[in-house]
């Protein structure tokens, strides 16, 4: 059901030093940033590191790694967040293969870690 909504149908643009993939949150309620961890992305079967990875939210970039902390910042179900990836530049127009992880841990479910991971190809812009 939710898996389809992690990664937008038209969520990979081109940018000056690598691209971007807009994703949504996989769950059916917002939940705060420190449940949500940036689990694994790839681009074309390339597994890219996580140190390359920035994310954004409300225009506010965050490494994923600072997400833990983050207990009073929330994503609501219908905000898209944006995983910026410092990568060799691609050409708008061109299609790649996107995967994208996420897992969450909701607050009120104890010990439940939810992978979610989707693939798709897509263009980008």
């Amino acid at each position: 059901m939710m898996k389809n909504r992690v990664v937008s149908d038209n969520g990979l643009r081109a940018t000056e030093t690598g691209f971007a993939i807009d994703v949504r949150l996989p769950w059916y309620r917002s939940l705060p940033l420190s449940t949500v961890d940036v689990a694994e992305i790839s681009l074309n079967g390339e597994t890219i590191a996580l140190e390359d990875v920035t994310f954004e939210l409300d225009g506010e970039c965050i490494k994923p790694t600072e997400l833990r902390s983050l207990t009073d910042r929330w994503w609501y179900v219908l905000d898209s967040a944006f995983l910026h990836v410092k990568h060799a530049p691609m050409q708008p127009g061109t299609a790649h293969n996107v995967a994208v992880t996420l897992a969450v841990r909701p607050p009120y479910i104890k010990g439940l870690v939810r992978l979610t991971k989707t693939e798709k190809r897509l263009v980008a812009n």
